[in-house]
């Protein structure tokens, strides 16, 4: 007699496995996604305090200028990108700000100044639904027309709740 499996067998357990890694698959891709909002949403915590430390130290918001103020690591251009950014934070505070957990075109980062350097918006398109968008520090207004100096993907974005915009600003 031979010892062994049989095809029929073998293909059998093959389809459960197959079963199984697909079910788990599909209910972690949920997950991944939470987690990368919850990084979104504490990456831009974290920014806005290094945004608020440099305004502290120059007087005005990365972006603008004020003449008054004159320390040498204040940067007085709007940043191009959020490269530029993350330079003139670094410079100013010592500070290094991250990029998207995805760092796709459709999930950027954005930051835009007032035209008076007094305040700023900064943002990022959520993937899923999130209580986070209820929280009283978000901005929930979709019209960021006006004067503003803006910098990354913010065309494509915007504040609105039903957008999945999260945004926090001064």
């Amino acid at each position: 007699m031979r010892k062994g499996f049989t095809l029929i067998e073998l293909l059998v357990v093959i389809a459960i496995i197959a079963i199984l890694a697909g079910v788990v698959l599909t209910g972690v891709t949920g997950f991944q996604a939470n987690a990368r909002d919850t990084k979104r949403v504490g990456d831009l915590k974290n920014i806005q305090n290094n945004i608020e430390l440099y305004f502290s130290r120059c007087g005005f918001y990365p972006g603008g200028f004020d003449a008054a103020a004159t320390p040498p690591t204040c940067n007085t251009t709007n940043p191009a990108d959020w490269g530029d950014l993350d330079g003139t934070l670094n410079e100013a505070t010592g500070a290094r700000i991250p990029n998207d957990p995805t760092a796709t075109t459709t999930q950027d980062y954005f930051y835009g100044v007032s035209s008076d350097n007094l305040s700023y918006v900064l943002g990022a398109k959520l993937e899923k639904p999130n209580r986070v968008l209820e929280d009283s520090q978000e901005i929930d207004s979709s019209d960021l027309s006006g004067s503003w100096e803006w910098t990354g993907a913010h065309d494509a974005l915007s504040c609105d709740d039903d957008n999945l915009g999260y945004c926090v600003g001064s």
